[in-house]
């Protein structure tokens, strides 16, 4: 089999574009230990749709990506498609959102910002496990999955590489357009300890797009043209007596500098007009992301039967965003740029016990404390009218969303048993606490002082799957999960009352029912996967709509299927094809009818497909194509926020790597055959004008070349 492009989703097949992590077991069939399920397991004995993408993959697709973001969001099914912003917003898993984790540790935060998919390098992935459907086993914010993070590790054998790379755009050849990178990685063994240290720096610029204009700044969620990338790693872990103790710490810093700002006349004309580039802008802070993650895993044998897993982790993250002209709403009445400052601090405890040969059963304590600030810095309004938008003369700093602490304390159990040779079961409880609370502090934009108050929420969710192997070749499973999220607190918070108490808020947790039927098989030469999807809730969550709240709480309800399919035609040669259909209804308070859901919640139909190629001299090759379909989000004609008639769109990657001398070539070619596109973000308009209408990257060259010593 040629395992570069041979597809493995829930087991033996399925979800495209998802690499085999394998062995061969005696029998030809493919084992993978899954380890984002709690329970580490066999993905053949999982009773839900997952994707693995391993490092040979994702080598390959960075080469046409700028961030892990950008290639989860092409090539795992259900999940929506890429975003041209510094930002994971919209990017939705089966219309929810998703709880990212990097080695265990939750890069969400309750004032959700969505970059949990951007606080890492791709230098530092070993590989990506993606959970799709609701998912408590982690605790709050997976209504619509998981997608776990695998960082990588040291090897016995010593080992060093070096990388170089550039990447530039092929319509226009000059140094604002060339982007450069440098790695070094060294693993190996000491006295018994396996170590890697590594380190990277990047400096991006600018980006163009097919018609060979440069691409404007993201003025809503921001975007890292014209950043410096700084990465720093380290895992160390020995085995002794039954033991295993893990140290890693991993280090991201992305500061943007720029001198362009998004022309704000833009605004003004017919949609949807091209965002414009202007030049001059003087910001001293710009889009900054600093995401540092301390973890210790601990892992003993008790008995035979009976295994530990402890991990403490320790997190600090800050990030800042582009100026908003807030003045037209007097919930802001600023001209003001907002910033995140958070820690985290858990604790996990699992205990793993064999009852039988045929029975498994998980249990134990999850803990976390999570505080996080969003203040804003203030600036000259007049200066910045006077420049055309792009002077910011700051003012000071200010509150906007105060120092909320989030606290939680969970204890679940999980149950696997094997019926017969044909027939598994599994299914888990957990049980969670969580309290909330924040200080006094005064409004933004009218002032008001609103006194502190606290919040608590208990929630007990449940997990229920099997699994039927009809033969060798075939399988059907069937599960129901709960999830539950904990709104975003801050959204409420930031324009509150006098009298506002938030025990009495309309604060109460989205709690998601899902339920999933799936089928997974071998036909000849054919590996394939279908799965059929619900979800619903009673509540969805709290809205901003027109800079204020919708306090209203929707009834939602998402349904949808996705197909896979892999083809080896022979040893070389292999197809790969997913197709993903969501459709989502949500019913407003006092209302009797559903109406369609928005796009940033409900992605078009996406279908990716890849051809591969792999030849016995060591050249790899894969043209990737991603189409996305149009849909009108509009209700009554009318435009509104996610809101529009929405255009198709289609992208060619061509990713190439080939082992030259002592390391291995990488070139990969974006959008091969330029075309000319807006992403459906850019159509949606974040901001609500063309300011955020930005073209896709036009055809985009890559080069990277690592050196193994």
């Amino acid at each position: 089999m040629n395992h570069t492009f041979s597809v493995i989703s829930l087991a033996v097949v399925g979800s495209l574009l998802s690499l085999p992590l394998v062995a061969f077991a005696d029998d030809g069939i493919e084992r993978i230990a899954i380890h984002a399920e709690r329970m580490p397991s066999e993905l053949n004995a999982i009773a839900r749709s997952v994707s693995v993408i391993d490092e040979n993959m994702l080598r390959q697709q960075f080469a046409t990506a700028n961030n892990l973001a950008e290639v989860l969001a092409k090539v795992v099914p259900g999940m929506a498609p890429p975003s041209p912003a510094l930002s994971n917003f919209g990017t939705t898993i089966r219309g929810r959102n998703a709880l990212v984790l990097i080695d265990g540790v939750p890069m969400n935060t309750n004032r959700n910002i969505s970059r949990d998919l951007h606080n890492l390098h791709p230098s530092q992935v070993a590989r990506v496990e993606i959970f799709r459907g609701g998912n408590a086993l982690f605790g709050s914010g997976a209504t619509g999955g998981v997608i776990y993070i695998h960082t990588k590790t040291g090897q016995a054998e010593s080992q060093q590489h070096s990388r170089i790379g550039l990447k530039s755009s092929l319509n226009e050849l000059s140094g604002d357009a060339l982007s450069y990178l440098v790695s070094h990685a060294s693993s190996g063994e000491a006295q018994g300890w396996l170590y890697r240290v590594a380190g990277s720096t990047e400096k991006t610029n600018g980006y163009y797009d097919a018609d060979g204009d440069r691409l404007a700044p993201e003025p809503s969620q921001g975007d890292s043209y014209d950043s410096p990338i700084y990465s720093l790693d380290t895992k160390v872990s020995k085995e002794w007596d039954n033991q295993k103790l893990t140290l890693s710490a991993l280090w991201y810093s992305l500061e943007q500098d720029s001198d362009y700002a998004s022309d704000p006349s833009a605004a003004t004309e017919p949609y949807i007009t091209k965002a414009r580039a202007i030049k001059g802008l003087q910001l001293d802070k710009q889009n900054e992301i600093k995401n540092l993650v301390l973890n210790a895993q601990y892992q003993r044998l008790l008995t035979e039967d009976a295994t530990l897993h402890t991990q403490a982790y320790y997190r600090d993250y800050a990030a800042r965003f582009a100026p908003f002209d807030g003045r037209p709403f007097a919930t802001w009445d600023h001209l003001a740029q907002t910033y995140l400052e958070s820690s985290n601090i858990g604790l996990r405890i699992t205990i793993n016990t064999q009852l039988s040969d045929s029975i498994e059963l998980d249990w134990g304590l999850d803990t976390n404390d999570e505080r996080s600030e969003m203040p804003v810095t203030t600036y000259d309004g007049q200066v910045y009218d006077d420049s055309n938008g792009l002077v910011f003369q700051p003012l000071g700093d200010k509150d906007f969303v105060p120092e909320i602490s989030h606290k939680s304390l969970a204890g679940f159990t999980q149950i696997r048993a094997k019926i017969s040779n044909q027939f598994s079961v599994e299914g888990g409880l957990r049980y969670e606490r969580i309290d909330a609370s924040f200080k006094p502090f005064v409004t933004l934009g009218s002032q008001t002082a609103v006194p502190g108050s606290s919040y608590d929420y208990s929630s007990f969710v449940y997990n229920l799957g099997g699994t039927y192997n009809i033969n060798d070749d075939h399988t059907l499973y069937f599960a129901t999960n709960e999830g539950y999220d904990l709104p975003d607190i801050g959204l409420q918070i930031r324009y509150a009352s006098s009298q506002f108490d938030l025990s009495q808020s309309n604060l109460e947790p989205v709690e998601t029912t899902d339920y999933e039927l799936g089928w997974r098989g071998v036909v000849g030469p054919i590996a394939a996967n279908f799965a059929y999807f619900t979800s619903s809730s009673d509540l969805g969550n709290v809205k901003s709509e027109n800079m204020g709240l919708a306090l209203s709480r929707n009834k939602v309800r998402i349904d949808g299927f996705e197909a896979s399919a892999n083809y080896q035609i022979n040893t070389a040669w292999s197809v790969d094809i997913n197709y993903s259909y969501i459709n989502g209804e949500e019913k407003p308070d006092g209302k009797i009818d559903y109406t369609t859901m928005n796009g940033f919640s409900i992605p078009p139909n996406k279908l990716a497909a890849v051809l591969g190629y792999e030849s016995d001299s060591g050249w790899n090759s894969q043209l990737t194509w991603l189409n996305v379909a149009g849909k009108d989000y509009r209700l009554d004609g009318k435009n509104a926020f996610g809101r529009r008639d929405t255009e198709s769109y289609n992208v060619l990657d061509w990713q190439n790597s080939f082992e030259l001398g002592a390391g291995m070539l990488t070139i990969g070619i974006e959008n091969l055959l330029n075309e000319q596109y807006f992403s459906l973000y850019s159509q949606l308009q974040r901001n609500s004008n063309n300011t955020s209408s930005i073209p896709g990257r036009g055809r985009t060259l890559s080069l990277q070349y690592q050196f193994n010593w």
